[in-house]
Parts: structure tokens; C-alpha cells; sequence
């Protein structure tokens, strides 16, 4: 619980801080585990609510963290093919969205998407 609110504090102050220093444009986060995933804020924040739901043992916080969970992994694959889209091939292929070493490749995923759309 405690490691997840270090990640997701560090990684939403490390988002802000980039936006402080060139609000009119976007730049690819790098540094902390930004180096292994695209969304480690939303990773934090996944750790977060399930080290609670450990913590507590109850229903209603079982399910926030499932449901947490299951709202953030939508938003963090949505954001990591923006950035792919954005960027291209400057954005580190090696990067998943959610999860380090875990998910997708993610220039396959975005190929697979373009395919079926």
C-alpha cells in the first residue's frame, strides 16, 4: 500500500513537472519506472487500492480495487498507444502500459488495432 502511494505520488509529481517546464508541448516522460511502463501512476494507484483490499479483508474493498483496477488498465492502454501515435519511433518500444515486463508489445498491439479498425 505504502509502495504504491510512493509510485503514484512520484509519478503524477514527475507528469506535472514535465508540463511545468513546456506547458505547450508534450515530451516523453523517461526516469523512475517510466523507463519500464507508460502509466506507472495508474500502476501506483492499482497497488494502492489492492494493498488496502488486503489490508481491510472486506467485500466493498475487494471490489474498489477490482474495479479500480479494471477502469485504470483500459485508460493506461489507451494512453500508451497515444503515445505511441504521438511519437512514433522516438517512444521506447521496450515500454508496456501498465504492468513492467508484463502486457503487450506494444507495437503489435497498435498494428492489431489499426487492422481491425
Amino acid at each position: 500500500m505504502q509502495i504504491g502511494f510512493i509510485i503514484h505520488g512520484v509519478s503524477d509529481l514527475h507528469l506535472i513537472s514535465l508540463r511545468y517546464r513546456n506547458p505547450a508541448d508534450y515530451s516523453i516522460p523517461c526516469g523512475h519506472l517510466f523507463e519500464f511502463i507508460s502509466c506507472p501512476n495508474y500502476f501506483g494507484e492499482c497497488l494502492e487500492w489492492i494493498g488496502f483490499a488486503i489490508a481491510a479483508r472486506s467485500f466493498p474493498s475487494i471490489a474498489f480495487a477490482f474495479f479500480t483496477v479494471c477502469n485504470l488498465a483500459p485508460r493506461a492502454m489507451s494512453h500508451h498507444k497515444w503515445y505511441h501515435e504521438k511519437f512514433r519511433e522516438k517512444y521506447p518500444n521496450n515500454r508496456k502500459a501498465l504492468i513492467p515486463y508484463v502486457c503487450n508489445h506494444s507495437r503489435e498491439l497498435i498494428v492489431d488495432m489499426n487492422r481491425k479498425m
